[in-house]
């Protein structure tokens, strides 16, 4: 019989670990004296140990080894659902080289792009089928109805963009409280998203640009669009009539501040 501290070199553990282990009730010692309280252990434990170890060094929470070893679940399910996992973690780290490798390629010019959940909204929208349409005249006519709603939801306006080989056209739309369906207006709700997101700022002529830089971050990502892109107009100008938010409000189309989301998934 080994004492704690030869066990856990036999073992190649601590022997903080091997308390740990036989608190938790995962693995105990061959006999403890009731006197001294000593733990001691044999050579014939040193197999379930190994399992112990291997099964944590799999990332497997002890709570869970302690299950699997009392019989209390699958091993082969929990095997298969922790590769899901890892592999899943893998594709992860493979998306982040990828998105480390754009940046380390185009130094400070290159997009600063952030993958993130957007939550659903209710927006009231005006679909244009013609991609000409006047965008200033559709978002001052949505925001018109909306406001005669009394409808406005304090939250930045937006576009949704087709994507290609959709039939052409977007629609512009406005946040509201409560639906709105009047004229043109149509409300809807946007479901929730995982979006990779880059901000501009300047002019709306730099958009195609902006795009473009997202559009090759996420090929080489590793993702591929899933859904509509979403534009919004988080610093703008707008007509004092329509009595916008003034957070929301530039005078200089050099202060505009606007959202690229693309909506991604894996591929």
């Amino acid at each position: 019989m080994f004492r704690i501290g030869e066990f856990a070199r036999l073992g190649g553990v601590s022997a903080k670990a091997l308390r740990n282990y036989d608190l938790r009730g995962i693995f105990g010692p061959a006999w403890v004296d009731p006197r001294s309280g000593y733990r001691y252990y044999s050579p014939a434990q040193l197999p379930e140990l190994r399992r112990v170890i291997a099964l944590k060094d799999l990332g497997l929470p002890l709570a869970e080894v302690a299950e699997l070893l009392a019989g209390g679940a699958d091993l082969r399910v929990t095997l298969q659902r922790r590769r899901r996992e890892l592999e899943d973690s893998r594709a992860s780290i493979a998306r982040k080289l990828a998105a480390l490798d754009i940046r380390v390629e185009m130094a400070d010019s290159g997009p600063d792009v952030v993958v993130r959940r957007v939550e659903p909204q209710l927006v009231a929208g005006i679909r244009a089928i013609d991609p000409a349409e006047d965008v200033a005249a559709l978002f001052y006519e949505l925001e018109s109805t909306v406001k005669d709603a009394g409808a406005r939801a304090p939250l930045p306006p937006g576009m949704l963009i087709d994507q290609n080989g959709e039939s052409p056209g977007f629609e512009v739309f406005v946040p509201v409280t409560r639906p709105v369906d009047s004229g043109r207006a149509g409300s809807h709700r946007l479901p929730a998203l995982r979006v990779a997101s880059l901000i501009h700022r300047g002019p709306y002529e730099g958009m195609p640009d902006a795009g473009r830089s997202l559009e090759e971050w996420i090929t080489a990502a590793g993702y591929e669009q899933a859904d509509r892109t979403r534009i919004l107009y988080l610093q703008f100008g707008a007509e004092p009539e329509l009595e916008l938010p003034e957070a929301y409000l530039a005078e200089q189309d050099n202060d505009f501040v606007t959202e690229i989301q693309v909506p991604v998934v894996s591929r």
